[in-house]
Order: structure tokens, then C-alpha cells, then sequence
């Protein structure tokens, strides 16, 4: 790991935007934080600043492109097929792969040494004399201990192989500074190893009064790290683990709620803050001054900016399940008057739908059934960069769900009681979906009579709900083999060009491999299988 650290050792000291943060004196020369960090308020700039550092972009950018959610574009020269992103190609090499191991890492570098400066600051103050920069100081190091618990989730999400084995190899736990010893090389720290420290850091910020939401969802929050809990949980896929889920999901269920239809919509684009009381739980801001856009592929999503052919484009086998929502209107062109608004959002009004796509041949498919996402319609002056959520209510809704769908693994009355929750739960997210005035779900899938086909309706369910949000690759890893799922399929016409028509739920591919520089400066450093 000596490259990593050095790296984002170096990089943490250039703080564009923060520059009253960090200074650097010359080249490879890195200020002191005992020198950039003398009170509340510089230490709250400086954990501030980290957020624009998350690597969503490009998690949205391999998700979309790897999974079943893009098709090829009419524009199309080749992006994404030459270099392996759309044809199931991953290898250690890989740019997003890269840069959602350093990101991470490179923000936990940051926390730490925020953290470690903290305590300095802390050394000498007197309990009642100074309990207002104690009480802010202890606030500031709870939003730390936050952010390090979602890295570690996150890299854990990607980078472990066997979620459900405690002893296998899981990633690095990065709880230290990092120094100038060169000799020092980390080892993979195993599951449960990472699963506790996540727990800890989340355990430590809530120990030191929590993280208030009073800033709104573009920060860390009680609720958010509740949601980091759900989520890991739901990995761990054991009986202790669903119960511990329960609990967390109990504790942020007290402040939020599903989003109905329209404000559902209004969560891709300028009106995102308008689900802050309800739906949304953790994004990441993005506004106009931002250096980064919305992801990696916008500029191939939308019309507007690659004039008339976009070279990427909605998959067809996504389409068709969107299509689906809505029986009255299935196999008929766009009309922005459908009720079903999880496929309003996700389709773009430029949309060219072609009832006969599947009898056409690949030039006239190409040419005709223009399938234009629509989801991040931007914001002001950036028209392809959005705030992008991390975590929302519905996410939680469903990781319940799938805590159902394993307790009906067990026979009687229980199992077929857990079942029906699992319907109800999928009831009650499309009928908040649907711009009808009932009530009601314009259809539900049938078959929630054993745990397999209780996981197919949650993850039929999470693809149409989370479509270009960066969760389809994940969703699969930890669902598709018992879901009984195909894995990613695209249609035929979308992989007539390439070949790279699916790719199985049980692939090495499912995990990221450990990066090639990592692999190469770390000796202790053990590959993922596959790679």
C-alpha cells in the first residue's frame, strides 16, 4: 500500500478551493496540520472539502457501462467497446477500478489525519472552561469517524469476494497515518476484521453525540450511518446480521418515508433538496463550480450535448422492464403522459421508441429505437452535472425486503407471513411510484411463494427503481446467484456488434479486482480470484 499512501499522502496537501486549508511550500513539501489547523472551523472546512472527493462518478460510470444498463448508441465510434468497459472486460488495470480504490483511500488518509489533529487540539482544554471548542471539536471528529465508516463500506462493497465467509480476505483497514516508512506494507484485513471496524467508527460517532442532519442530506447523518449499517448487513446474508439490519432500519424509519411520485421525479435534477425530508437520506452535492460533471458517461446520455447522436444509450433489456410498469402502454412509442415515473425519469422526452425494434436489422436498430436517458437533467449553467444520491429510504425499504425474503427460508406460518411482507413492501413502492390518483400500483409482479422468487421480485425491483444510480453491479453480486437471476443480459440487439450478451451472477467479475498499483508496490498485496 506505500504507493497509495504516498500518493494520497502528497495529494491531500493540494486542496484546490481549500487553499486556506492546506498550503504547500514547494514540490513534495507537505504543510503541517498543526499549522493549518488552529481552530473548529478549520477543522470543519477541512472535512467539508472531502466530500468532493467521493468517487461517484466513476462507480456510476463502470456500473452502467459493465452491467445491463447501457446500450450502444447511434453515435457510437467504438467508446466503450475498444477498451473493454461494455464487453465485460475488467482487469486490474482498470481506470474506474483505480480510481474507487484511491479515491477512498485517499479520503480515509485525509480523515486521519484531521482525526489525529483533532486529539492534538484537544490535549490541555479544560472541561468546563473550554466545553464550547470541546463540544465542537468532539462534533467535527463524529462527522470524521462517518465519513471513514462509508469508505470502508464502500471498498468493502467492491472488494471483498465472499461477503458471507468472516475469515476471508476483505480490504485494507486504514486506521493509522501514515508515515515516511517506506518498509511498511499492509495486508487485507479479513471480513469480520472490517465489518467491526465499521461498526466502531459508526459506534464512535454515535458515543460523541452523532452526526445531526440539521446541515441537510448532502452531508453525513445520524440516518446515513444507520443506512451504512442496513446495507452491510445485508452482505453478511446470517441471522445475527438481519437482526442487527432491523435495528438500524427501525432507527432511520423514524425520519423517513418513501417519496411519492412527484417529488420522486424531482429528485433527478435542480429539486433534488426537495426529498431531503423525506426519501432522501445521503447525496453528494454537485453545483456549477464543481470541477466534475455527473459521471463519466453524461456526455454520451444526453442529445443536448452530443448533438443528435449520443454514443451510448438506454439498454433495451432495461427499457423493456421499465415498459412493463405500465401495462396500458407496453410496446408503444414514448409518451411523456405514462403514470409510472420511475419510467419518466429515466427516459429522456427526445426519445425515439421503435414498437419493432426486434425485427429491424443492427443498422436500422441503431437508427431508429433511440432509447435517450433522462434521469440527471442537470442543474443550472451545468447541464450534465446533478447532485447523485448514495443512499435514499426505498434503498432501505428493499434491504428490509430481502431480511423477509431470508426469514421465509424457514417453514410454516412464518415463512409464507414473511413473504407477504415482502409484497407488501413492493406494493407500497410502486404505488408511490404511479401518478395515479388510487393509490394503487399500475401492476405488481406475481410469485413471492419461496425465497428465490421473493429475491428475483427484490432485485427485478432494485433495477427499475435504481436505474443509472451505480447499484446494479452490487445488487447483483450480493443477490443474483440466490435470486435464481441470469445475471446481466442485454438484448440482442444490443450485443449483436460485441457478443458480450450476459455475464453469469456467480463470475470472479462480480468482485473489483485489487488494483494494479497496489498489486505492484504492495508485496503483502493478495489478487481477488480471477485476476
Amino acid at each position: 500500500m506505500r504507493k497509495l499512501f504516498l500518493s494520497a499522502l502528497l495529494a491531500s496537501a493540494v486542496l484546490t478551493g481549500c487553499s486556506d486549508a492546506y498550503d504547500i511550500n514547494q514540490k513534495g513539501v507537505v504543510t503541517e496540520e498543526s499549522a493549518v489547523f488552529r481552530t473548529p472551523a478549520d477543522i470543519e472546512k477541512g472535512i467539508r472539502y472531502v466530500y468532493a472527493l467521493f468517487p461517484q462518478e466513476s462507480e456510476i460510470n463502470f456500473d452502467s457501462y459493465f452491467t445491463d444498463e447501457l446500450g450502444v448508441g447511434v453515435g457510437n465510434a467504438g467508446q466503450g467497446v475498444n477498451d473493454g468497459s461494455y464487453t465485460f472486460l475488467l482487469l486490474a488495470g482498470n481506470d474506474d477500478v483505480q480510481n474507487i480504490w484511491g479515491s477512498y483511500y485517499g479520503v480515509v488518509n485525509r480523515l486521519n489525519r484531521i482525526l489525529n489533529r483533532v486529539d492534538e487540539m484537544m490535549v490541555g482544554l479544560h472541561p468546563t472552561n473550554d466545553k464550547v471548542t470541546i463540544d465542537a471539536l468532539n462534533a467535527h471528529k463524529a462527522h470524521a469517524y462517518s465519513l471513514r465508516a462509508y469508505c470502508h463500506y464502500k471498498l468493502f462493497a467492491f472488494f471483498t469476494p465472499d461477503y458471507t465467509n468472516p475469515n476471508g480476505l476483505s480490504v485494507i483497514k486504514f486506521d493509522f497515518l501514515q508515515t515516511d516508512d517506506y518498509t511498511r506494507f499492509e495486508k487485507r484485513s479479513t471480513v469480520s476484521e472490517i465489518v467491526a471496524f465499521i461498526e466502531s467508527d459508526i459506534q464512535k460517532a454515535k458515543t460523541l453525540g452523532g452526526v445531526p442532519s440539521s446541515s441537510g442530506t448532502g452531508y453525513a447523518s445520524n440516518e446515513m450511518m444507520e443506512s451504512i449499517l442496513v446495507k452491510m448487513y445485508s452482505m453478511l446474508q446470517t441471522p445475527a446480521a438481519y437482526a442487527k439490519l432491523e435495528t438500524a432500519f427501525n432507527n432511520l424509519d423514524a425520519t423517513k418515508s418513501i417519496a411519492d411520485a412527484v417529488t420522486y421525479v424531482g429528485m433527478f435534477g435542480p429539486g433534488a433538496d426537495s426529498a431531503d425530508g423525506t426519501e432522501g437520506i445521503f447525496k453528494l452535492n454537485r453545483v456549477s463550480t464543481d470541477g466534475t460533471v455527473q459521471s463519466g458517461v453524461a456526455s454520451s446520455w444526453y442529445p443536448t450535448e452530443v448533438p443528435e447522436a449520443p454514443y451510448m444509450e438506454m439498454g433495451r433489456s432495461l427499457y423493456n422492464e421499465l415498459d412493463k410498469l405500465e401495462p396500458s402502454q407496453q410496446g408503444k412509442p414514448y409518451n411523456s403522459s405514462r403514470l409510472e415515473t420511475r419510467y419518466l425519469a429515466a427516459l429522456h422526452s427526445a426519445s425515439q421508441v421503435a414498437t419493432n425494434y426486434a425485427s429491424l436489422s443492427p443498422e436500422q436498430y441503431r437508427g431508429q429505437d433511440l432509447l435517450y436517458i433522462g434521469k440527471y437533467p442537470g442543474i443550472t449553467n451545468r447541464p450534465l452535472m446533478n447532485s447523485l444520491w448514495m443512499f435514499r429510504y426505498t434503498d432501505m425499504l428493499l434491504s428490509l425486503a430481502e431480511k423477509r425474503a431470508f426469514e421465509g427460508q424457514f417453514t410454516g406460518t412464518v415463512a409464507l407471513n414473511n413473504f407477504t411482507n415482502v409484497e407488501s413492501i413492493i406494493f407500497n413502492i410502486r404505488a408511490n411510484r404511479s401518478l395515479a390518483m388510487d393509490s394503487t400500483p399500475l401492476v405488481m409482479p406475481t410469485n413471492f411463494s419461496s425465497a428465490q422468487a421473493a429475491y428475483a421480485r427484490i432485485l427485478e425491483e432494485r433495477r427499475v427503481e435504481f436505474a443509472f444510480e451505480g447499484q446494479r453491479y452490487l445488487d447483483m453480486k450480493r443477490l443474483g446467484v440466490r435470486a435464481g437471476s441470469p445475471g446481466f443480459v442485454r438484448d440482442p440487439q444490443d450485443c449483436a456488434s460485441t457478443n458480450a450478451c450476459s455475464l453469469a451472477p456467480n463470475s470472479t467479475k462480480l468482485t473489483m479486482p485489487i488494483p494494479r498499483s497496489e498489486m505492484v508496490s504492495n508485496p503483502n498485496m493478495v489478487q481477488n480470484p480471477g485476476y
